[in-house]
């Protein structure tokens, strides 16, 4: 097997960058599997992609095999730690590397299973996680692999049915609600599941409220507001295919106070009139990578300036970021910045992150991409 040797070893961080390894050129491409050494000393094991920035992506402390056992055990502890707080039957069943198993996440839609592999070791080895899902009798397997770190893995986009028979869309059941899930075309693999507990709060804050739901997508924060007796809720999105299911959603949960609108989110702070008591803001990721951040600074800026000149008095707006490159630090920064910009002074009651089916490594803040702010408007 191959050894690399690296530089320097960040204690708890499975990625090991190109630049840090010491003897590319003595490495042979028979195996994409390596030792991983510092000195003399052993590191792990993990998947070697040598047309990678990221060119080691470590599975293991130990000397471990890649193989059906490994997979499988890997899985059945994923599933095993989210028994333990669950509550539905649709989560996040592996999150990648905080779940041991580098590029790959599977998200659980009751017996429907969705699977996306980012990096090139982990795609050569799908048979091996389709077979070890087998064993938990599913009744659809789907891959979404088109993300965009494939194509840094020198990997192509690929998407389709790999198991069983699946009727697209499909209802699945959350905190008492119904919502259909786009598998197929859907953002992410269909869903927002890292916003589950994000939105529970939502909703024990939305009694009364007048609400705003913006970059509204399939409608389930809409749905959660007017489920905690929101007065009313208006949903903003730009896709016509989003907005057709959420009014869908909002029809299955027999929820009639929510109004649903097809416009550019910008546009519409700019020309809308109207204040709310509640504002929920979760745009798409502004930064999808360093050299863009600047850019994503501003239209973070920009955007929550808008939101925020439409909070009413007392009124709260619920705000994220899902970029990892935007730290928590830097959002804080955005968002005092912009209440600057929109003349108000806000509190902050509560944050959040993703929620505790996406496990955050302690040494990998690549693994914690979402950030949420709660602020109060006071005068």
């Amino acid at each position: 097997m191959n050894r690399v040797y690296i530089r320097r070893y960040h204690h708890g961080h499975p990625w090991i960058f190109s630049n840090e390894i010491i003897n590319k050129k003595d490495i042979t491409p028979d195996e994409d599997v390596v030792d991983i050494y510092r000195g003399r000393q052993f590191i792990g094991r993990g998947f070697y992609n040598p047309h990678s920035l990221i060119a080691v992506r470590s599975f293991s402390s130990e000397h471990k095999e890649f193989d059906e056992h490994f997979v499988d055990a890997m899985i059945t502890k994923a599933l095993e730690y989210r028994s333990t707080f669950v509550t539905n039957n649709t989560f996040r069943l592996v999150y990648s590397e905080s779940d041991g198993l580098p590029g790959l996440i599977i998200d659980r839609y009751e017996a429907n299973y969705v699977v996306q592999i980012n990096c090139l070791g982990m795609d050569r080895r799908r048979d091996l996680v389709v077979n070890s899902l087998l064993r938990l009798d599913p009744q659809s397997i789907y891959e979404r692999s088109d993300s965009s770190p494939r194509a840094l893995e020198g990997l192509e986009q690929r998407n389709g049915l790999l198991y069983g028979a699946l009727k697209n869309p499909f209802p699945v059941e959350l905190d008492g609600m119904n919502f259909l899930v786009d598998i197929e075309q859907g953002q992410k693999t269909g869903f927002f599941l890292d916003l589950n507990a994000v939105r529970q709060k939502t909703r024990s804050l939305s009694n009364n409220r007048k609400v705003l739901d913006l970059f509204c997508y399939t409608g389930a924060f809409a749905c959660y507001a007017a489920q905690g007796g929101a007065k009313s809720v208006t949903g903003v999105d730009s896709s016509k295919t989003a907005i057709a299911l959420a009014k869908e959603n909002c029809r299955l949960n027999g929820l009639k106070q929510i109004a649903f609108t097809h416009a550019d989110v910008f546009e519409y702070l700019r020309t809308d009139k109207s204040t709310y008591d509640l504002i929920i803001l979760d745009p798409p990721s502004f930064a999808k990578s360093k050299k863009t951040l600047a850019a994503a600074r501003r239209g973070y800026r920009d955007i929550n300036t808008q939101a925020m000149k439409h909070l009413g008095r007392e009124g709260i707006l619920i705000t994220t970021s899902c970029s990892h490159h935007v730290s928590e630090e830097d959002f804080r920064d955005i968002l005092t910045k912009a209440a600057i910009d929109a003349g108000v002074n806000l509190s902050i009651i509560h944050t959040a992150t993703q929620g505790l089916d996406h496990p955050i490594l302690l040494n990998m803040p690549e693994s914690r991409y979402l950030k949420c702010f709660f602020l109060k408007h006071i005068k």
